[in-house]
């Protein structure tokens, strides 16, 4: 065999190893944080914004992880409340009476798409059908200080609503 066939077939292989080398090293680098503000539902006019929803921080009590509630949002603790935004159903079906609601429109049916600071638990006294829509749902509003399924809040005798 030719010397110069060896040598291209060489660099060929050297450049081959460094690309998938350079390939791994970008998919291993780390990624930059979530930030909850680039495509959020946007607040809609007579329901809870999600942008005061969202300011609910992350704290540690006694060793454990909770919700610091900005001061804005404590007032609104068991009052009658609009939300809107994003069903994540919990089970299969087209009407649903306890489900997720969430600030981010879902990629995937099976996937999270925000931490709890943008999701509400919602439990409702009558059946809500499912939208790949925004959807607007009344009810008491619960800021949950200690839930044990990491949730902020949760929408009780909720119930299909409208925006003024």
């Amino acid at each position: 065999m030719r010397w110069d066939v060896l040598e291209k077939l060489a660099r060929g292989a050297a450049g081959l190893v460094l690309a998938f080398a350079a390939a791994a090293a970008s998919a291993q680098a780390p990624q930059p944080p979530h930030d909850p503000q680039t495509s959020m539902l946007p607040d809609a006019k007579g329901a809870v914004p999600w942008s005061l929803l969202s300011k609910t921080a992350i704290r540690r009590v006694d060793g454990k992880l909770g919700p610091d509630f900005p001061g804005p949002l404590r007032p609104l603790h068991g009052k009658a409340v609009k939300v809107q935004g994003y069903i994540l159903p919990l089970e299969a079906g087209q009407v649903h009476r306890r489900f997720l609601l969430s600030a981010w429109s879902p990629s995937c049916p099976f996937c999270l798409t925000a931490g709890p600071e943008a999701m509400v638990e919602v439990q409702a006294k009558s059946a809500v059908k499912y939208s790949l829509e925004p959807v607007v749902v009344q009810g008491r509003l619960e800021l949950l200080p200690n839930d044990p399924a990491g949730m902020f809040y949760r929408l009780v005798d909720a119930e299909p609503g409208t925006l003024n």
